[in-house]
C-alpha cells in the first residue's frame, strides 16, 4: 500500500480496493478517526481514494505516516467485523427463534390471557415512564452537519 504524505497539508493519501473494503466499513472507520482526522473520499469504480488530514498541527511524516497505517487497521478491522457476522448469521437467526420460540412457551404455547386491569396499569405507567425517559435524554437542538472542507480550501 502507496501512502503518500503532505507534511505541509498534514495529509494522508491512500487508495483501497473496493472489492475488498465496503462504503459501510470506511464509514465506520472515519467516524472512529473522527476526532483525529477529516477524512475525504472519492471513488472510482475499482477504488477508494482517501486522504487524511489530521487536526494536530505538529505531525512529522513518521506520524502522518503511523496514522495512515492506523487507519488502514481500522478499516481492516470494521471490514472483518462484517465478514465474521455474515458468516454467523444463520447461527444467531437459529439462536434468537429459538429463544423467542421457548419464550412464548414452545410450539404449543397457550393462547394470551385477557389483560387484567393491574396488567394495563402497569403497562400505561412503562410507557409513560419510557416517554418521559425519551423527552429527558433527547437532544433539543441538533447542529446542522455540513460536509467538511475539501483539502484544497485548506491551502488558501
Amino acid at each position: 500500500m502507496k501512502l503518500s504524505l503532505d507534511r505541509a497539508e498534514r495529509s494522508v493519501s491512500f487508495s483501497v480496493p473496493r472489492r475488498i473494503y465496503s462504503d459501510d466499513a470506511l464509514r465506520i472507520a472515519a467516524h472512529v478517526f473522527s476526532s483525529r482526522v477529516e477524512v475525504y473520499h472519492e471513488e472510482s469504480k475499482t477504488a477508494h481514494s482517501l486522504t487524511l488530514v489530521a487536526r494536530r498541527r505538529d505531525l512529522d511524516e513518521a506520524a502522518l505516516e503511523a496514522l495512515g497505517g492506523e487507519f488502514l487497521n481500522e478499516l481492516l478491522n470494521q471490514q472483518y467485523r462484517f465478514a465474521v457476522a455474515r458468516l454467523n448469521r444463520k447461527v444467531a437467526d437459529v439462536i434468537a427463534a429459538q429463544t423467542l420460540l421457548s419464550a412464548r412457551g414452545g410450539e404449543d404455547a397457550p393462547a394470551p390471557a385477557e389483560d387484567s386491569p393491574e396488567v394495563k396499569a402497569e403497562v400505561e405507567r412503562l410507557m409513560k415512564a419510557a416517554a418521559e425517559e425519551i423527552k429527558r435524554t433527547m437532544p433539543k437542538r441538533i447542529p446542522p452537519q455540513g460536509a467538511p472542507i475539501p483539502p484544497e480550501a485548506h491551502a488558501r
